[in-house]
């Protein structure tokens, strides 16, 4: 230590010394060294080695220098060698005693010279040390799960190392339990100082914990290391509830059990240390313990020690309870609790007797059944499942016991199949005369039948039955042949088949002809089976005539006997000849007179008989002057090898324009005197002959926004020849842009952009044939416009009379039947802007008759056909198709339909259909049933006719096969006419179109879904009763068709489809209060009647539904639920069966063929319609309904026809009847349920439900919060009710954008049966599963839901009969399950059977499966009972939530905006679109108010105002925030659109937002007001100073402040309201006037809720025009402008638009307040201020 310590402190000294001996120059000049320091190292523990040769420099020669070392090597480990001066070590050094040696040598020659130097020699160290701990355990002991302070050390080991340099710094690692190479270690160690940190909270306990935890320390210098154990002990904490390794316990127990019998044996495990304390010592106990119902003691006990668990009493009854469950827990020292569930099955023991299900069996068995055959089954009842039944037939016990046996079933229901020994034979009177006997069933007791408990006995009373399995046999021959001639009389006996039957029904037999051997009907044969000759025999029709004669017996399945009738028909002579050859030529007129024409004939009669040629042929002796004067007819008796030819001849000139055809009457004969009329036509060709004179066309045209151009037709010239027109030149007189002609044609063309109106055209029209020149032809063209969305909806007529005859004028100047078409459809309509435009298509040829509905102008789905000329009187056509187009009517074809009759008489032609058939001739073989779209085709039809002429656009008719036409890309993608129904605004958004729907309308299009009939009373009632016109049922092969009533009648007509006489027809009625369906498809009726039912006419809802598909149809009422469908289900109620399915439900087999409905007829409902005809119509009585059906009184509502529920509103045609139903409607019965909430019930019992997402009835303001289902995240909830096992209803809001999980599921014990709604690839969908029936799933297939918005989800289940349905269920939204089969019963277990989110599945006591739902769920009902969701509500009155996990509050996520820029990130917008954050997902948008302008590539403001929002006449008002407007509502109206009505108040109604913008004006102008008088204070005070004013008069210069009004009395309120009319209890006003045209923004009538026209005037200036009066105005202008304005429109907005100002720019409030009705009083100066604003 001492040497360590003196080494540092003489080195300083030998520097010093170094020093002065090199200022002594080193020694004498006889000898030195040749350095004064000499470095040298060497490593320590070097033994020994030669250092350094210090060799001198001698001065005198040949001298002996010595050498020896003077200082530092008190140690002697060096040595200088005196004679060579080799300096050595001798010794080992040890760096860590020294790190160097300083060495001092001399040299020294003869004694005289003395030199000196210093030798520093450096110890180079080595590591010959290694680490050492100083012990090699370390134990310490902390506290499990202590999380204080960390990461904090709890224990430091320190090792040493015997190096002093760098081998002796040392670091730590460490290694052992909990140690990993993540950032989730236990423990970490402190490289420098040892120091070892635990960095979490520690678990002793299993399974995941430690007792001790091992820990291995290493220290090393780099090279050398050694190590130390670490050992970590926890001191135990009571954190470990006891746990049941298996958490389901199963035993089983016979049920004559004695008392303190053991069970099964409960053992928990508890994982704290058992030394500590009291943690891990058990106590055992039963929770929900099952009781005895009689005594009330419990049936079971636990040990509470041992866990044991015995009977508390004794024999138990297994018949009664099958199995008990009850729930053990076990308790810790600490009050730690665990739970396991204990299933004890109850073992069955014989107890009970057997029983027939009935004490006597009347059985009716066919004969002819073999031995191995069932005649029936006799079932037996017994609880017992260890039954051993055996039967028997009591011998003697009755006729033919001995000829029958029982055999016991081994599979499924419990009974004896009852068999014959040999067959029964009906013909046997033995058996024909019944047996009777009694059977006897034993369990198999232990004394078998000697044990007459376990006996049991039945009477069976057997009739046998016959069968049809003999044909009829005829009594004499079963052939005959008769000959007959073809004028034999009728009728005619021709034979006599007769037959009979050798089965018991005698001689019942029936005779027909088979049709495919008589297809004439010429035969007939009767009940005795006389066969007749019926009809007229033609030989040159059938020479022979094989008739056969079917005998039929009346058996089961009938059976035939055939005979043969054979007829010879011979000839008579009763043919005249016909022409065969030159049945017309055509004449050139003006030629010279000639043979024409040779005519043939021939003649189909026998000519062997005589009856054939010789042929004579001559003139008509009866024919008219004008024929006789220019023919002559005469015969070539050689000509046809003989037989005679007829030679015509003209005598005259012949004249086209006189006669355009000539038609020949021929008297041919043949050689038996047998003479006839015939017709020989000569047609008359034209020449050029006739000069043109000037005529004028008038042509309207109905054009469609398109590219090409269109066809105008001919220009008209009067010219009495008809095909000189490549003769003639057409030239503009005046030409006219927009129009073409071609001058060879004369076609004229019109551009595709030309404007709607008026357009006279002048041409002038030359023949250079005739040497005629410019002749005057005028066309007036009336250009209209009509939309692809009005052709869609088109109405279609097909009339009497050809295109020609239908446009052309009167004569002296009548209008056309065209015109009178028009002029009568716009007097019938009601809806729509009065505007009605017809045209007319192509016509039909008079063969074409009977299937004309087919021959609409039809292409097929590649492409429409070409445009086309229909031309005038050149082509006759009988049947002419019109299509009617009248903006603002979707209901035309049906108003067309009801007036059709006035319509022929105002017309002065028939109508012979209305509308487009749906089936044409190339789908009716579609077995899927059959669909007719309208749509426009392409190009233009145009007909003319001389002075008229009419173009409209090509219609063509797409059909297909399936039940409805694909769907159309037009949509919902923008906003069209018929977007909203029922008076509904339609809004454009972000993601297509919204609806706001006006007070009693349903859904996203605003649909009215109820509709009341008067039924013929009351006042001003229709005495017919009431009836309304829906559109027609689809032509599907599948229908399922629902409907709600509410009536008091007994007997009424509910729907009818179909024509006047029931052929395809449907007809649903009530009779005697229960529902009756009579079903035509064409091919037989077939009827339906629940005379069983309980009667519907109670004024409670009832629900009917009527299915057919699958050669079946079905009628159940209510679902077979046994209820109303607002009946109030009692909650306690704990039990329900299924009710008779006799009362509620019947079916009938369909005919084989089509099962479709083809017809295009209205579905009429609550009454039939008796369409209205002239005063002067004898047969309008004729043309109503041939039925006689009692009109309907009451509500209907909920009609539903397949998935699509049906709009009873404003488009529905009808008369005695009103959209809505006044006996339910709640604010009309003084409830009002708010803008959140329904009216639900019958009359008298009226309520408000809250919507899905609100609580707080009847208001209904609060709304609910949502819970967030984390990916793990479920619910388990226990109700304290039982739900009903029949009926279930769940509802419940859901968002998510996952395309999987379980949102709710309910589920009997163990989850043997459930209900469950789930989302299935984005699908949501039901899955029913009710044992032993296999799983059914019911999905919405069309429905995407995974799209982050919020959806209301809705399943209804009766029996095994399931409804789904989202948000409105109407459409893609609505799927059903109509089966009724099985029982149907799903027994809820209210403590463990329901869950939402995640599907858990336990499976011998592990989870097996596991489908967790990832979104929100809010407002969930069971049986319209909320549950509770936590974590916000984790009990209610309803249930409690005992057990969940991964759940967060509400549904709020963060914005994916966030790291969404403008910028190159991931997600990237580009400018000028901004993300616009869409819950878990963005978009790139202009954000709320603001659309994209593709033209101008920028984001422009949307006024929404302008597509009126604000119903009832309440005024908008565009802002920049929420849905971008807000709604001041009138009188009588309240709500955020001013939607809902509100009875007894008067004051005025705003949304907050409206209040919030208004508060937010009045602000700003009272900072300008300060403004401007501080600004107008400080002006005058400077003009008083100057002492003067300057510029302009009356003290207003340039840029002052206009003149102020003259003061008008006011109010201190800020808004005087002077209602016009108080609103009725309906919320309609008393008189409303459809022509207003000025709507005042504060004096507002109530309109009603149910009008679809509020009045509401929006008046607008362009803003070049506002610009223009601006500039115009002053100051002084705008003040008296102001002041006169009183009736103008309030046309301001807070931003710059213009929507409604008529005299002002946007922004002006001056002209808001002046033009505004001065019943409106306004503070005083704020007009003021608005005209400051506006200057």
């Amino acid at each position: 230590m001492a040497v360590n310590v003196l080494v540092p402190l003489l080195i300083p000294l030998g520097e010093q010394l170094t020093n002065v001996t090199q200022l002594m120059g080193g020694g004498s000049g006889a000898v030195a060294f040749l350095q004064d320091v000499y470095h040298v190292s060497v490593r320590e523990n070097t033994k020994a080695a030669s250092l350094i040769d210090l060799t001198p420099t001698v001065t005198l020669p040949g001298a002996v220098v010595e050498y020896k070392i003077t200082e530092g090597n008190q140690d002697g480990a060096f040595h200088l060698d005196p004679l060579t001066g080799i300096l050595s070590l001798i010794s080992p050094l040890d760096f860590e005693q020294a790190q160097r040696h300083v060495l001092v040598v001399a040299c020294r020659v003869g004694g005289v010279g003395v030199g000196e130097a210093r030798v520093v020699v450096g110890v180079d160290d080595e590591n010959d040390h290694a680490p050492t701990f100083p012990r090699e355990r370390h134990e310490t002991q902390i506290t499990e799960e202590d999380d204080r302070h960390l990461p904090k050390t709890i224990i430091t080991v320190t090792a040493k190392d015997g190096d002093a340099g760098e081998w002796g710094q040392l670091s730590y690692s460490i290694s052992g339990d909990g140690i990993t190479h993540d950032n989730t270690s236990a423990f970490d160690v402190h490289t420098t100082t040892g120091d070892v940190l635990v960095l979490r909270p520690l678990d002793r306990d299993p399974p995941h914990g430690h007792p001790r935890w091992r820990l291995r320390v290493r220290a090393t210098d780099g090279e050398l290391d050694t190590f130390t154990d670490v050992i970590v002990n926890l001191k135990d904490v009571n954190d470990n509830a006891p746990v049941f390794p298996n958490p389901v316990l199963q035993a089983a127990i016979s049920e004559d059990t004695p008392k303190g019998a053991l069970v099964v044996k409960a053992e928990a495990v508890d994982n704290d240390d058992p030394r500590e304390g009291t943690n891990a010592h058990l106590t055992y106990s039963l929770e929900k313990n099952v009781v005895d119902e009689s005594s009330g003691s419990p049936i079971l006990v636990i040990d509470s020690h041992s866990g044991l668990i015995t009977t508390a009493l004794c024999c138990l009854d297994r018949e009664k309870t099958q199995r008990y469950v009850v729930q053990v827990v076990a308790t810790d020292g600490g009050g730690l609790k665990g739970t396991g569930t204990v299933l004890v099955e109850v073992e069955d023991v014989n107890d009970v007797p057997p029983r027939f299900s009935r004490p006597e069996w009347s059985l009716s068995v066919p004969e002819r059944r073999s031995p191995h055959q069932v005649l029936a089954t006799l079932t037996v009842l017994d609880q017992d499942i260890t039954n051993n039944f055996s039967f028997r037939i009591v011998p003697g016990s009755g006729h033919g016991w001995q000829l029958f046996r029982v055999e016991g079933r081994s599979v499924g229901v419990a009974g004896g199949d009852l068999r014959p020994i040999e067959p029964l034979d009906y013909e046997n009177p033995d058996h024909r005369r019944g047996f009777r006997f009694r059977v006897q069933v034993t369990d198999m007791g232990e004394l078998g039948w000697s044990d007459k408990y376990h006996v049991d006995g039945t009477w069976v009373n057997l009739h046998v039955v016959d069968e049809n399995d003999n044909p009829p046999t005829f009594t004499a021959h079963t052939h005959a042949h008769h000959t007959l001639p073809e004028d034999a009389h009728t009728p005619t006996v021709l034979s006599s088949f007769t037959a009979f039957d050798l089965d018991g029904g005698g001689d019942v037999v029936s005779y027909t002809i088979d049709p495919e051997s008589d297809p004439g009907g010429l035969f007939s044969v009767d009940a005795t089976g006389t066969v007749r000759l019926v009809g007229g025999l033609d030989r040159e029709t059938a020479e022979v005539h094989t008739v056969l004669v079917w005998a039929t017996d009346h058996g089961d399945p009938s059976r035939t006997a055939t005979a043969t009738l054979t007829v010879n028909v011979t000839d008579v002579n009763d043919n005249p000849p016909f022409l065969v050859s030159a049945r017309e030529v055509w004449v050139e007129e003006n030629g010279d007179p000639g043979e024409v024409g040779r005519v043939r004939l021939d003649d189909p009669d026998d000519w062997n008989q005589g009856y054939g040629p010789p042929f004579s042929i001559s003139l008509d002796p009866d024919a008219p002057p004008d024929i006789t004067n220019i023919i002559s007819v005469t015969l070539d008796p050689g000509g046809d090898g003989g037989r005679g030819v007829g030679v015509v001849a003209t005598v005259a000139v012949l004249d086209r324009e006189e006669t355009k055809c000539v038609l020949v009457p021929l008297v041919v004969a043949d050689n038996g005197s047998l003479s006839a009329t015939v017709t020989f036509t000569i047609h008359v060709s034209d020449l050029n002959d006739n000069p043109m004179t000037p005529a004028a066309r008038t042509l309207t045209v109905y054009t469609l926004k398109h590219e090409e151009v269109v066809p105008l037709g001919q220009v008209y010239v009067h010219d009495l020849d008809e095909e000189d027109d490549a003769a003639k030149i057409y030239t503009w007189k005046h030409p006219h842009p927009g129009f073409s002609i071609n001058v060879s044609s004369g076609h004229l063309f019109m551009d595709a952009n030309t404007l709607d109106g008026r357009y006279t055209l002048q041409f002038l029209v030359s023949d250079p044939s005739l040497n005629q020149m410019d002749v005057a032809a005028n066309v007036t063209v009336e250009v209209k416009h009509v939309t692809s969305h009005e052709v869609t909806h088109a109405g279609h007529l097909t009339l009497e009379g050809d295109p020609y005859e239908i446009i052309r004028q009167g004569y002296q100047g009548e209008s056309s039947i065209l015109e009178r078409l028009m002029t009568a459809t716009k007097a019938f309509l009601s809806s729509g802007n009065g505007e009605v435009m017809a045209w007319v298509d192509e016509a039909a040829e008079d063969d074409a008759v009977e299937s004309d509905e087919d021959r609409i102008v039809e292409v097929d789905e590649g492409g429409a056909e070409s445009q086309g000329v229909v031309p005038g009187p050149k082509q006759q056509r009988r049947w002419t198709r019109v299509w009617l187009a009248a903006p603002g009517v979707y209901n035309l074809n049906t108003v067309l339909l009801y007036r059709r009759f006035q319509l022929s008489e105002a017309m002065g032609v028939g109508v012979r259909s209305v509308g487009v058939p749906r089936c044409g001739r190339e789908t009716r073989s579609c077995k899927s049933g059959c669909w007719a779209r309208v749509e426009a085709g392409g190009g233009f039809v145009v007909v003319d006719a001389e002075e008229s002429g009419v173009v409209g656009p090509r219609v063509v008719v797409r059909r297909g096969c399936g039940c409805q036409s694909p769907p159309s890309h037009r949509h919902y993608h923008t906003c069209l006419p018929n977007t909203c129904l029922n008076g509904g605004r339609c809004i454009p958004t972000s993601t297509g179109t919204r609806c706001i729907c006006p007070y009693g309308t349903w859904g996203s299009r605003c649909k009215v879904l109820s509709r009341h009939f008067d039924g013929g009373e009351g006042r001003g009632a229709n005495p017919e009763g009431g009836w309304a016109w829906l559109p027609p049922l689809p032509a599907c092969p599948e229908i399922h068709l629902s409907l709600e009533i509410l009536t008091v009648d007994q007997d009424s007509l509910l729907l009818y489809s179909g024509p006047d006489t029931p052929s395809e027809s449907v007809i649903l009625e009530l009779r005697g209060g229960r529902p009756y369906l009579q079903l035509d498809f064409g091919d037989g009726e077939i009827t339906l009647d629940l005379r069983s039912s309980y009667t519907l006419a109670d004024n409670t809802w009832h629900r009917i539904d009527v299915v057919w598909k699958d050669e079946l149809v079905e009628m159940i009422v209510d679902l077979c639920s046994g209820v109303g469908v607002d009946a109030v289900l009692s909650q306690n109620t704990r039990t329900s069966t299924p009710p008779d399915a006799h009362t509620c439900r019947v079916a009938a087999r369909l005919p084989t063929g089509a099962h479709i409905i083809s017809n295009a007829h209205p579905l009429q409902m609550g009454g039939l319609a008796s369409l209205p005809s002239s005063k002067d119509d004898k047969d309008s009585k004729a043309r109503g309904s041939s039925h006689n059906f009692t009109p309907f009184r009451g509500c209907i509502r909920n009609l539903r026809i397949n998935k699509g529920l049906v709009d009873l509103g404003v488009v529905v045609l009808s008369s005695g009847s009103s959209p809505g139903c006044p006996s339910t409607d709640c604010l009309l019965g003084g409830l009002r349920c708010g803008l959140h909430a329904g009216c639900y019930g019958p009359p008298g019992a009226l309520r408000c439900e809250c919507d899905l997402g609100w609580s707080g009835p009847p208001s209904c303001t609060t709304s609910t919060t949502p819970t967030t289902l984390k990916a793990n995240g479920f619910i388990k909830i226990s109700l304290s009710f039982t739900p009903l096992p029949y009926t279930n209803v769940l509802s419940l809001r859901f968002r998510t954008r996952r395309d999987g999980g379980q949102l709710i599921s309910l589920s009997s014990n163990w989850g043997r049966d459930h209900l469950a709604l789930q989302l299935m690839s984005g699908r949501l969908c039901v899955r029913l599963q009710l044992h032993p029936d296999p799983a059914k799933c019911l999905c919405l297939t069309h429905a995407l839901l995974a799209d982050g918005q919020w959806h209301t989800a809705s399943v209804v289940r009766h029996g095994s009969a399931t409804f789904l349905a989202v948000d409105d269920g109407d459409g893609d939204l609505y799927t059903s399950s109509i089966s009724l089969e099985g029982l149907g019963l799903l027994q809820v277990d209210p403590r463990q059977g329901v869950q939402l989110g995640g599907k858990v599945v336990l499976q011998e006591g592990r989870v097996s499966s596991q489908h967790y739902f990832e979104g929100c769920l809010d407002d969930v009902r069971i049986g319209g009972r909320s549950v509770p969701l936590p974590p916000t509500r984790n009990v209610s009155e309803w249930g409690e939530a005992v057990e969940w996990q991964g759940l967060d509050e509400g549904c709020v996520t963060p914005s994916l905006c966030t790291n969404t820029t403008t910028t190159n990130t991931t997600n990237t917008c580009t400018p000028p679109l901004a993300c616009q954050d869409t819950w878990r997902s963005y978009t790139c948008s202009c954000g709320g108010g603001r659309v994209f302008d593709s033209e101008r590539g920028a984001c422009q403001d949307q006024d929404l105002c302008l597509f009126s929002p604000c119903l009832n006449r309440g005024s908008c008002i565009t802002t920049h925030q929420g849905p971008g407007y807000v709604c001041v509502c009138p009188v009588g109206f309240s709500g955020p659109n001013c939607r809902l009505p509100d009875l007894g108040d008067t004051s005025l109604k705003m949304s907050v937002g409206a209040l919030v913008v208004i508060l937010v004006w009045c602000v700003f102008v009272l900072l300008l007001v300060c403004a401007f008088l501080l600004h107008h204070h400080h002006k005058r005070s400077g003009v008083r100073r100057s002492g003067g004013t300057s510029g302009g008069q009356n003290g207003v210069g340039k840029g002052g402040p206009p003149p102020t009004p003259s003061p008008t009395p006011h109010t201190p309120n800020l808004i005087h309201l002077h209602p016009i009319h108080p609103a009725t209890p309906n919320g309609q006003a008393h008189s409303v006037n459809q022509n207003i045209a000025d709507v005042d923004l504060l004096q507002m009538d109530a309109a009603s809720v149910y009008s679809s026209s509020e009045g509401l005037h929006h008046c607008c200036t362009t803003r070049h025009q506002q610009q223009q009066q601006q500039q115009q105005r002053t100051a002084g202008q705008q003040g008296e402008e102001a002041e006169g304005s009183t009736n103008s429109c309030c046309g301001d907005d807070f931003r710059n638009y213009c929507y409604e100002g008529e005299g002002s720019t946007a922004g002006s409030l001056s002209s808001c307040l002046e033009s505004c009705s001065g019943s409106s009083k306004f503070l005083g100066g704020f007009r003021e201020v608005a005209q400051l604003l506006d200057s």
